[in-house]
């Protein structure tokens, strides 16, 4: 029995195929045997240039604890337990990667350090105030950017133009509006320009309407908007969800560069490649719990994925 599998997904495609076939720009590149190549070469191939998907890290020593949350608890949409008193903290200058299984309570632990969703107990610590209780508006304004998870849903505007959505937070400050109100749209487009070039959005102009992009050039937009605002907290959901190759080791490049400027990034990702690469520290979560907490290099992708299904427990 023949079976045609479409991913973008290089790790399962060696895993499970006896032959890939590469495309680029809607042409077949190749077709090559999965025993006589390698995801580098694969890579290359798609992008059409090297790819190098090192460990990006450098070493550095985090600093103050920027973003703190002690013994959280919240419920779901369906007014069950999602997180059963999860603790941790990230460093200026570290990345806390958070690994489990979807649907752990990855989602409704973004949310609530957003203001997105109420707590029912615990709190989040930013900066050493508490922000339990606080609208999203306001844990923005207090330093605090926010990749989501579902990029078209919450992430952007669709029906709005690549240039109003990269402006967004920003639209009613004195550099881009009126009295708070009328858009000096010739300054909104100048700076979305700019960030169009530094991003690598791929797109026929910034005045063209976000939905006519790409899912990878989508994410691009929301990450340009929101690594602009230069806060001292990021928190990241699935970065590179359904995004190309070449526009993953972009995304990482990024990612890790406000690392190194010494922003506090918590990581939540259903990768576990993306998070071996790029976490200085990792920590699983299984049924709304934090199971264990690793330095980069103290365990291995398989040992790790105990953790994630709770048949571990971390000694306290």
């Amino acid at each position: 029995m023949t079976v045609i599998m479409i991913t973008h997904r290089l790790p399962e495609v060696m895993q499970i195929s006896d032959r890939v076939g590469v495309m680029r720009r809607g042409k077949m590149i190749d077709v090559l045997e999965t025993a006589h190549t390698s995801e580098q070469a694969i890579s290359s191939l798609m992008v059409g240039r090297d790819v190098i998907f090192d460990d990006l890290r450098t070493e550095q020593e985090p600093g103050q604890v920027r973003l703190a949350i002690r013994d959280l608890k919240a419920l779901n949409d369906r007014m069950l337990p999602a997180l059963r008193g999860v603790s941790l903290s990230v460093h200026a200058g570290e990345i806390v990667g958070v690994c489990g299984v979807e649907g752990n309570g990855q989602t409704e632990l973004s949310e609530c350090i957003m203001g997105m969703r109420e707590q029912t107990g615990g709190s989040v610590i930013l900066n050493g105030k508490d922000i339990s209780r606080m609208k999203p508006k306001q844990i923005r304004e207090m330093g605090v950017s926010f990749i989501p998870e579902d990029r078209l849903s919450t992430g952007v505007d669709q029906k709005s133009s690549i240039a109003e959505n990269l402006a967004l937070g920003k639209h009613r400050t004195r550099d881009f509006s009126l009295m708070g109100i009328h858009l000096r749209r010739g300054k909104v487009k100048k700076y979305a320009q700019q960030l169009e070039k530094q991003f690598d959005i791929r797109c026929a102009g910034v005045d063209e309407p976000v939905q006519s992009l790409s899912g990878g050039n989508v994410q691009k937009v929301v990450i340009a908007r929101e690594f602009s605002f230069d806060t001292p907290v990021l928190v990241i959901c699935q970065p590179t969800r359904g995004v190309d190759i070449g526009a993953i080791e972009f995304i990482h490049e990024h990612i890790i560069e406000k690392r190194t400027q010494g922003c506090a990034i918590l990581l939540i990702s259903a990768d576990l490649d993306e998070l071996f690469r790029l976490s200085d520290t990792l920590v699983t979560l299984y049924d709304g719990r934090i199971t264990g907490q690793f330095k980069a290099g103290e365990i291995s992708m398989e040992e790790i994925g105990f953790y994630m299904l709770g048949a571990k427990v971390q000694d306290s």
